[in-house]
């Protein structure tokens, strides 16, 4: 399966990958300080501590890599006549309006609206298109959507993307 990253978004990634590079690091010298120079490491919470950290680090760290490892770039295409990543859709869920931007892989800030394609709802909405109105189970919970609008990404992909956080 590949992962779908926007050049943006897989510069976001990188970003995030050295600075947890820079974190694991930071807990390997850590564990070794706390080790002192005699390795004592029994009964030695600090240590203990430290080395629970890095693995857990270290482990994130290679989530991370592991998902830029099957990283295809996409280019976002400036167009409003199908749901797609990069536009902002709004639909009717069970007759509430909502509007949500679907964002490509890591690309995602649900607070603000922003959802990664791969998201349960994404994946349904990538079906769908201006005026389609369908069933879907979220969750284990049936929901009603329909499309009342389709939004190009300049309308607001470009600018949640340029704002999200590493």
């Amino acid at each position: 399966m590949r992962n779908l990253f926007t050049q943006k978004g897989l510069n976001l990634r990188l970003r995030q990958i050295k600075a947890q590079e820079q974190k694991v690091k930071a807990i390997g010298q850590e564990a070794g300080d706390a080790a002192g120079a005699n390795c004592d490491w029994h009964d030695n919470f600090a240590y203990e501590d430290a080395k629970r950290r890095l693995e857990m680090e270290s482990a994130h760290l290679q989530r991370l890599r592991d998902e830029i490892s099957v990283a295809q770039l996409i280019t976002v295409e400036e167009q409003s006549e199908r749901i797609s990543i990069g536009v902002t859709v709004e639909v009717s869920i069970d007759n509430k309006m909502k509007e949500f931007t679907i964002g490509a892989y890591g690309e995602s800030d649900p607070d603000i609206g922003l959802i990664s394609y791969n998201t349960p709802l994404a994946k349904n909405l990538l079906k769908m298109e201006l005026g389609d109105s369908e069933r879907i189970n979220i969750g284990g919970k049936f929901l009603l959507i329909e499309v009342e609008a389709v939004h190009p990404p300049s309308y607001r992909y470009d600018a949640l993307i340029e704002n999200l956080k590493d």
